[in-house]
């Protein structure tokens, strides 16, 4: 019995170990305003050639599809559904639906054909698995490809002959006599064709008995077919079967008797197939079952074939494995050195460039997703060669305004169409290059004019990525801030890196939202070059979000105190906003001295563990305003850190990238901030810089009025606020001793008080803000 208990909770706990693993710490909510890994869901769009604004962040699926599109190969309708069960494959269908059952379907279809009748469904073998009665055992016989070739089949001949004829009733007669040996048991073969029948469904018939007899294990009967059809140009299902040549050899390699004879006859089918270019539309089936069978390893030639092969056209059978393959070798030869690697180590990695510049595909993937500018030169000499838009994106990407202005790419950005699968990528450069040249207007027209065009319709990440580039052309302050405050197109959790929609708990991650908010984009430039005259009347006049409107008050109020600014105005509109708040405001407005004013503002803001003079980006606080949080954003750090303000912003180390938006935005300030304006920024970032952390600061308030007023009710409740700021919030090199002190003063002065009951003891928070922004950039 306690062997039974033991086994039953080690399976309860395995069954519920995701949870319990969950809980082990914390999980942050995070708005994603434009997605870095994959391109807007739903992915169709992107599939059937509208690529967005492309980001090199892309898982490199995405970027195989989209070089096919920028150099003019596309995809036909056939390689969309082979692209369509990759997603499948990599287990993201339920993302937007992505993918077919194919069996699942063939029983739909075949189920609305009356004459002949349907046989039943399989319901035990799913169509597809061949049960074994000796070992009580099954095994997949009917691969699903089977059924979608079978469905494309069907449709085609019914438009061709009609659903009541007899060449249709004889085709599907005799496919429902080829799966019903997909179960495996007696085998079920179809009988020759009459020569009444037209010679396409006589083609099909050969097809057909052949592959009867291969899911029936009738092998040597399979092989002979498939042989005969492969050598009849004139048959449909000529090349096809040329490769089932090889899958037969391949289930021949499994039996003992014949495993020797078939292992070299594959060989030289395999070897003699690659090498034949009229047979190109089976070269990456080919690729995939040699180098399943141990007949070739997965080497440079191999992926240098399938990076040939995926940017050829007519792989409607293949593309599906060729992208699976190449990406899994793709991330083998790259390794530690991806670009996009979640976690670096302090010593990046290096890998051999030359391993893929021997394919046009390898090399455009790598030199757009490299982070190193020097890749510049070679994107650029490419894009000479080649005039591809591939390439011309690639040397625009990193390319600044001036060389690209210098090397014809303006130009070329400048001539590409909007009907083109490259125009919203080229664009977005070509504007980002205007306001990188200080040409602002221009920027805004070209910007403006793009919101109207049909180019940026159901993309609403590129949308996102072009408004701030428009936020960052804004003459005013009402327009950055329009174009600033932004919708996301994902809420969910900070774990989820790869950025997958419903993610574990999104839904309580959904509920956190409340309208547009600000991206890190904006928060850099409020935080870093924005003066709190303008912060103020942004926070009182600004057309801001209803969500957002709390936290610019209560920025501003913060700031305006740090700098000794009249705050009196913020402070009534906290009032009127924040009702749960308002006696600490009220006392604030009702002080009659400077010293009651900034102690009872301070009072107010040691209630507020949310209060800091800089914007956070993304989903604000996931505590109740007025309750400290017990793993971060209390209070604030120093303002003179090497990092960005933004506390979500630096979330950017634990292996979130950039996107182009970001990068953009790091050199460009508005116009409006400009001039006199960024003076008085970096006057009062310089003051902001001396004042330390929060406990610093409002300690600095409170340790002195406690001196001058220990009588105010006040005091006690001040000192306990201190303490526990120095403990929960940010700290300096320094905060420890305003903490200290602040403990000393209210166990000497009011050790009865239940203040000082509240605080045994006082902490010196080891955490030095200053220290970790010392780390090294992880992305």
């Amino acid at each position: 019995m306690r062997r039974i208990l033991l086994a039953s909770a080690f399976i309860l706990l395995a069954a519920t170990g995701w949870r319990l693993a969950r809980a082990c710490g914390p999980d942050f909510f995070r708005a994603v305003f434009s997605y870095a890994r994959h391109p807007d869901l739903p992915r169709t769009e992107f599939i059937d050639g509208r690529l967005g604004v492309l980001q090199p962040t892309f898982a490199r699926s995405y970027l195989v599809i989209a070089y096919r599109y920028l150099n003019g190969i596309g995809m036909d309708p056939r390689e969309r559904e082979q692209a369509r069960d990759y997603y499948k494959d990599r287990y993201t269908a339920s993302w937007d639906h992505m993918g077919t059952d194919w069996p699942a379907r063939w029983w739909e279809v075949r189920s609305r054909i009356k004459s002949p009748p349907p046989p039943p469904a399989p319901l035990i073998t799913g169509g597809q698995l061949a049960y074994n009665a000796e070992t009580h055992s099954f095994a997949l016989n009917c691969a699903e490809d089977a059924f979608r070739v079978a469905i494309h089949t069907v449709e085609e001949r019914r438009g061709r002959f009609g659903v009541a004829s007899q060449a249709f009733r004889s085709w599907i007669g005799a496919q429902d006599t080829v799966f019903g040996n997909c179960k495996g048991g007696r085998p079920e073969i179809p009988p020759e064709a009459s020569p009444g029948l037209p010679p396409l469904i006589r083609a099909d018939r050969e097809y057909q008995i052949a592959a009867a007899h291969f899911y029936a294990g009738n092998y040597p009967a399979a092989l002979d077919r498939f042989r005969r059809i492969a050598q009849d140009a004139s048959s449909p299902w000529s090349a096809v079967s040329r490769y089932l040549v090889m899958r037969t050899l391949l289930r021949m390699t499994d039996d003992a008797k014949t495993a020797q004879q078939a292992g070299a006859q594959l060989q030289t089918e395999a070897q003699a197939t690659l090498s034949d270019a009229k047979l190109v539309s089976i070269h990456g089936m080919t690729w995939n079952l040699v180098e399943r069978h141990g007949i070739r390893q997965r080497d440079q030639l191999y992926f240098r074939e399938l990076a040939h092969l995926l940017s050829s056209k007519g792989q409607d059978d293949g593309l599906r494995e060729e992208l699976w393959n190449y990406a899994d070798i793709y991330d083998r030869v790259i390794g530690d050195a991806d670009p996009n690697e979640l976690y670096h180590s302090s010593k990046p990695a290096s890998v051999d460039v030359s391993r893929f510049q021997d394919a046009d595909l390898s090399d455009w993937i790598f030199s757009f997703q490299s982070r190193d500018s020097s890749v510049f030169s070679h994107c650029l000499s490419r894009w000479r060669q080649t005039r591809s838009p591939a390439w011309l994106l690639a040397a625009l990407s990193h390319a600044g305004a001036a060389e690209a202005g210098n090397a014809g790419l303006v130009r070329a950005a400048a001539a590409i169409p909007e009907e083109s699968p490259a125009y919203l990528t080229a664009r977005f450069h070509l504007l980002r290059m205007n306001l990188e040249r200080g040409e602002r207007s221009a920027a805004r027209d070209g910007l403006d004019a793009l919101f109207l065009s049909a180019a940026l319709k159901n993309l609403p990440s590129s949308v996102n990525l072009i408004r701030g580039l428009r936020m960052l052309a804004a003459p005013n302050l009402d327009d950055f801030i329009r174009f600033a405050a932004r919708g996301p197109v994902m809420v969910t959790l900070q774990d989820n890196i790869g950025e997958a929609p419903g993610f574990f708990q999104e839904e309580g991650a959904r509920r956190q939202q409340a309208g547009d908010l600000f991206d890190a984009d904006a928060t850099r430039v409020l935080n870093r070059e924005t003066p709190f005259r303008l912060l103020k009347e942004s926070a009182l006049n600004a057309p801001l979000p209803p969500g957002l409107r709390p936290e610019a008050l209560m920025t501003a109020f913060t700031r305006g105190l740090m700098l000794g600014q009249d705050i009196s105005e913020i402070a009534r509109r906290l009032a009127e906003t924040e009702p749960d708040f308002s006696s600490f405001t009220k006392a604030y407005l009702n002080e009659t001295t400077d010293d009651g004013r900034r102690f009872a503002a301070a009072f107010l803001l040691l209630h507020r563990p949310e209060a800091r003079p800089y914007f956070a980006s993304g989903i604000g606080r996931q505590s109740r305003p007025g309750k400290f949080d017990p793993y971060r954003d209390n209070w604030w750090c120093p303002m003179d850190i090497e990092i960005e303000l933004d506390s979500r912003a630096n979330d950017s180390w634990r292996g979130a990238t950039h996107n182009l938006l970001q990068k953009s935005a790091e050199t460009v300030t508005p116009e409006f901030l400009a001039g006199s304006t960024s003076v008085e920024s970096k006057r009062e970032m310089d003051k902001l810089g001396t004042l330390g952390a929060a406990t610093d600061f409002l300690g600095g308030i409170v340790l002195p009025f406690a001196q001058s007023h220990p009588d105010d009710p006040r005091v006690a409740e001040a000192l306990f606020g201190v303490v526990r700021s120095g403990h929960y919030g940010c700290a300096d090199v320094n905060t420890w001793k305003i903490t200290r002190a602040a403990f000393r003063v209210l166990h000497l002065r009011y050790p009865k008080t239940n203040w000082a009951i509240r605080t045994p003891t006082w902490f010196k928070n080891d955490f030095d803000i200053r220290r970790e922004t010392a780390r090294p950039p992880q992305n």
